[in-house]
């Protein structure tokens, strides 16, 4: 038990290590991107990442979450041909994706609310491929206690991505919004497939260690092939419907935002910077605790699974996790609070941004509860309830985004609104969940 305590520790350093580096590299990014985009075409950037996330949906969250129970199920020896399988259907799922995507690329940038989001869509779209297989190695990675060579992965990538964006921007200034909108989408590719490639070989030299494991364990694909992908279809799609409600419902938001400011009586450009200052400058500095509590539930969620699988008891670890998150967020929060004179004038040069700051900040121990809450009843096989919970959460979200964006007195306030209403929803409903999965008289069922 103490081994283990002592393991989850060690690993969630590492991961927060690597992820801190990393979201320190991806917000001087985006504070970089916003004083040299401008509001408006950060605005687009925002609403092809919303497209990305919605099409990435399918193999991005389900099957790397089923490749991780199932891995940690059976341990490193027994599993390498799960991550084959995964890497295998994330392909059968990606690239007929990725071609419907190019073909109606067209109506598809238009139902985004603005065209000039069409050369970023053609650059995320081959990426969709290598998106999906990255997942699912992660998702092998993390089941089999390996999370160094998914950190050096996203390391890789996202120096890849920020080197191409200091490079290329400037080199394009004066060039058209739309053109100047895609190079992160295009950086986002390059690097994205840097790291697939360093991860690849990592796990070979990894394999070359334990060849007669892995001949045995490719062996055992040829028979278990079937039933081992049926049970990662059937662990992966309530997880994967979740995601693709959740990605749907964002990407709805994204093009609805600047259309109801719009009917509040703020011009185009006006709105899409508005929606831009939100998105691409507010959310990044309350998801900045993300690196940790990220981390947290990475590394919590295949320990759930086998202590799951062995009936050991798991209220001292939820508990647990549940606290060193609060210990996280909360001086997170107070950190946003009073640091935003700072972060608003001098980073983003954006004086509006001070009152949202310091107004949202408690959303900052709200979504990382949420987001640890989540990856807990996913690594408990309780996806079904994770699918139910967001769509209520997102549709309350919607309306009241729809309802509040529109009003003249709240405008941007009735978007942020709406966002925090269904994160407080899905953070209560995910507690609620976890409590009754922990309740001794009830147990804990996997649906």
């Amino acid at each position: 038990m103490v081994m283990r305590l002592h393991r989850l520790v060690r690993q969630t350093v590492l991961l927060s290590g690597s992820h801190f580096v990393v979201r320190i590299m991806g917000f001087s990014l985006r504070v970089w991107l916003s004083r040299e985009l401008g509001a408006q075409t950060m605005g687009l950037v925002e609403l092809t990442h919303s497209a990305q996330s919605l099409l990435i949906a399918p193999v991005a969250s389900g099957l790397p979450a089923a490749v991780s129970r199932l891995s940690a199920q059976r341990g490193r020896s027994g599993s390498a041909h799960i991550a084959l399988l995964g890497a295998g259907l994330s392909l059968l799922v990606s690239v007929p994706l990725a071609s419907a995507a190019f073909l109606l690329r067209e109506p598809f940038a238009r139902w985004l609310g603005d065209l000039r989001t069409l050369p970023a869509l053609l650059c995320i779209l081959p990426c969709l491929p290598v998106l999906g297989l990255s997942c699912a190695l992660n998702g092998y990675c993390y089941g089999t206690n390996r999370p160094a060579a998914p950190a050096l992965s996203e390391l890789l990538e996202q120096t890849v991505r920020m080197l191409l964006c200091l490079y290329l921007i400037p080199l394009l200034r004066g060039w058209p919004t739309a053109l100047r909108a895609a190079v992160p989408a295009l950086s986002m590719l390059l690097g994205e497939a840097a790291g697939l490639l360093l991860m690849l070989l990592l796990l070979g030299v990894s394999q070359r260690r334990h060849r007669q494991s892995l001949r045995a364990s490719l062996r055992g694909a040829r028979v278990e092939a079937g039933p081992v992908c049926t049970e990662l279809i059937a662990l992966a799609l309530p997880l994967t419907g979740m995601r693709l409600v959740s990605s749907l419902m964002h990407t709805v938001n994204a093009a609805l935002i600047p259309a109801r400011l719009q009917v509040s009586g703020l011009a185009a450009p006006e709105a899409l910077s508005r929606f831009g200052m939100m998105h691409g400058m507010l959310l990044p500095v309350l998801l900045m605790p993300s690196f940790i509590t990220g981390s947290i539930s990475m590394v919590t969620a295949p320990e759930l699974a086998r202590r799951q699988a062995e009936s050991k008891p798991m209220r001292r670890l939820i508990a647990r996790v549940l606290g060193s998150t609060m210990a996280i967020s909360l001086p997170a929060m107070t950190a946003v609070y009073l640091l935003a004179p700072l972060i608003a004038n001098v980073l983003y040069r954006q004086a509006e941004l001070l009152p949202l700051l310091r107004i949202c900040c408690p959303l900052v121990p709200v979504m990382a509860l949420a987001q640890v809450s989540g990856g807990m009843m996913n690594g408990l096989g309780l996806q079904r309830h994770s699918l139910r919970i967001s769509l209520a959460s997102n549709l309350l979200s919607l309306l009241l985004m729809v309802i509040l964006a529109a009003r003249p007195s709240l405008r941007l306030w009735g978007a942020i609104l709406g966002m925090a209403g269904g994160q407080l929803l899905t953070l209560l409903l995910n507690l609620c969940t976890l409590l009754l999965c922990v309740n001794p008289e009830r147990g804990c069922t996997a649906q």
